[in-house]
C-alpha cells in the first residue's frame, strides 16, 4: 500500500475504531495487510464503495474486478451503476463488473475465496458494525481483507449511464416466462396472433425436432401457428417438414413478383408475406439441442412488457472439438468484429449479449418499417432499426439457454463479417465506394494466390 496518498488513515481489525477520523476528508482503511496476487472488490455502492475504488487507484491497481449482489430495491442498483460501474470504468484500464444472486455476500465471497489474495469492501453504516463484518468474512475468506470508509458528504449520483440501466432492466431469462398460463393470461389481454417462422436450408437432422418443440408450445396456446420457409434444401428437410403438417414455403416463391435473392435476409424479408399474424418469431432450425425455452423466453418478454416490441435471444454456445482438430464455438464474429464496431460506432448497441443472433420475435408492425438486407447482415441491420426506430427501451434480450449448432470455419467466417460490415457502414452511411469485392490473399512456401468473390448489398423494404 505504498503508493496511496496521506489523505488516508490505516488501521488494523485490532485497533480501537473509535480512531476512525469522521466528518473530515479522511479515508480511513481497516486492513489485515497487503499480499501480492489477484485483487478483487465486493461492492454495493455509494460513498464506501467509491471510496474503495478511490484507495486501489492510488494502490496502482490496473485491472479491477468487482462482485456486486443484485439488490432487491432497485433504487439501490441505480445508485451502484452510478456511483460504482461509471467511475470505475474512467479509473482503470479494464474492469470486469460480476453480478451475482447469492444468498448472502458470505456465499458469495466463499465461492471466490481461492480466487483472490486480496479482498476489499466497502464499510458498513456505522462503525460498529465492522468488527463483525470483518469476523463473518474471514470466515470464509484466508486471504487479505481490507475494508474502507469514506469521508460523510452528500453525494449527487448519476443515473445517465443508460447503457448500463438497460443492462439491467431490459435482460431477461426464459425461466422468468416459464408459467404457461400467465403468458396465456397476457396473450389474451393485448389480442395478438403470433407465428413461429424456422428458416431453413438443409437441415434434415435437426429440423424435425424443432417443429415439433415449437407444436409443443403451439398446443399450449402461446403461438398460433408454425411454419417453415425454406431456401431450396436439397436434403430431406422439405418433406420433414410436411409431415408434421405444417405450412412450408420456399422463399423464392413467395411473392415472385419481387423477385428473389439468395441469403437468410431474403428469407426472413419474405416470410413476413405469409402470416397475418402481429408478432413474429424467428428460430433457427439447426439447433440440436432445442427446447420450449426457446420460444416462450423469446415471446415471454413481449406479453408481459407491452412496451418491448422488439427482442433478441441469446445462450452459451460451447466450444466443440471436430475431428480436424479445429474448435468451433459461437461468438467469434460477435467478438472481433461486432463488439468493437459497436463500442466505437454505435455504443446503443454495446449492451447486447449476443447482437448477431439468429433468434428474435418482433411486432410485424415495427418490421415493416425496416429495409432488410439479403444477406448475412439481417440480423444486426433489425437490431440496429429496431433501437433507432423504436428507441433502445423498447428492446431486450432474453437468455435462452445452450445452444449447440453448426460452426462455420474461419473462411465462411471471413465472409460473413465482410457482410456484416458492408451493411454496418450501409446503415451509418459510410460511404465505401460501393465496394464489394471481397479479395483474400494466402502465401505458403514461396508462392501466393489471391481469391477474390463479391457480396453486393440488396436492401429489401416493404
Amino acid at each position: 500500500m505504498e503508493h496511496v496518498s496521506d489523505q488516508f488513515k490505516f488501521l488494523s481489525f485490532t485497533d480501537d475504531l473509535d480512531e476512525l477520523e469522521i466528518g473530515c476528508e479522511m479515508v480511513n482503511i481497516i486492513t489485515d495487510g497487503w499480499q501480492e496476487g489477484p485483487v478483487a472488490a465486493v461492492l454495493r455502492g455509494g460513498l464506501n464503495a467509491q471510496a474503495v475504488l478511490d484507495v486501489l487507484a492510488k494502490a496502482k491497481v490496473k485491472n479491477l474486478v468487482i462482485f456486486h449482489l443484485e439488490e432487491k430495491i432497485p433504487h439501490l442498483e441505480d445508485v451502484f451503476l452510478s456511483s460504482v460501474v461509471a467511475p470505475a470504468h474512467e479509473m482503470f484500464d479494464s474492469v470486469t463488473i460480476n453480478w451475482r444472486r447469492d444468498q448472502s455476500i458470505w456465499h458469495l465471497i466463499k465461492s471466490i475465496s481461492s480466487d483472490y489474495s486480496m479482498l476489499f469492501l466497502g464499510a458498513p453504516l456505522s462503525i460498529s458494525e465492522i468488527k463483525p463484518l470483518y469476523a463473518k468474512v474471514k470466515g470464509a475468506f484466508a486471504g487479505s481483507l481490507t475494508i474502507v470508509r469514506g469521508p460523510l458528504r452528500d453525494l449527487e449520483f448519476d443515473e445517465s449511464d443508460e447503457i448500463y440501466k438497460w443492462i439491467r432492466a431490459r435482460t431477461f431469462d426464459a425461466s422468468d416466462f416459464s408459467v404457461s398460463s400467465v403468458l396465456r393470461n397476457y396473450k389474451k389481454k393485448q389480442g395478438v396472433k403470433i407465428v413461429a417462422i424456422l428458416p431453413s436450408l438443409n437441415e434434415e437432422n435437426t429440423v424435425g425436432k424443432v417443429i415439433k418443440t415449437a407444436l409443443d408450445v403451439k398446443n399450449v396456446g402461446l403461438i398460433d401457428e408454425v411454419v417453415l420457409i425454406d431456401s431450396g434444401s436439397t436434403d430431406n428437410t422439405v418433406d420433414i417438414a410436411r409431415s408434421y403438417g405444417i405450412p412450408v414455403y420456399q422463399h423464392a416463391e413467395i411473392e415472385a413478383q419481387l423477385g428473389t435473392y439468395h441469403g437468410k435476409g431474403e428469407a426472413m424479408f419474405k416470410s413476413a408475406f405469409v402470416t397475418d399474424a402481429d408478432i413474429l418469431a424467428w428460430v433457427d432450425t439447426d439447433i440440436e439441442n432445442i427446447t420450449p425455452r426457446f420460444f416462450y423466453g423469446l415471446l415471454g418478454p413481449l406479453l408481459a412488457y407491452p412496451e418491448i416490441k422488439f427482442a433478441k435471444g441469446y445462450f452459451s454456445r460451447p466450444v466443440r472439438v471436430e475431428a480436424s482438430g479445429i474448435e468451433l464455438g459461437g461468438g467469434r464474429v460477435t467478438e472481433i468484429l461486432a463488439r468493437p464496431w459497436f463500442s466505437t460506432f454505435m455504443p446503443q448497441l454495446s449492451g447486447y449479449i449476443q447482437p448477431l443472433a439468429g433468434t428474435v420475435a418482433i411486432y410485424k408492425d415495427a418490421l415493416l418499417k425496416m429495409r432488410i438486407p439479403a444477406n448475412y447482415g439481417v440480423e444486426v441491420a433489425m437490431l440496429a432499426q429496431a433501437v433507432e426506430n423504436l428507441g433502445l427501451w423498447s428492446t431486450c434480450q432474453v437468455n435462452l439457454g445452450e445452444v449447440i449448432h453448426k460452426s462455420k470455419d474461419v473462411i465462411g467466417l471471413s465472409e460473413m463479417s465482410f457482410q456484416i460490415m458492408q451493411v454496418l457502414a450501409e446503415l451509418l452511411e459510410v460511404n465505401n465506394r460501393g465496394n464489394n469485392l471481397f479479395r483474400r490473399v494466402i502465401s505458403a512456401h514461396g508462392r501466393f494466390e489471391m481469391h477474390a468473390k463479391r457480396f453486393p448489398v440488396t436492401w429489401r423494404r416493404y
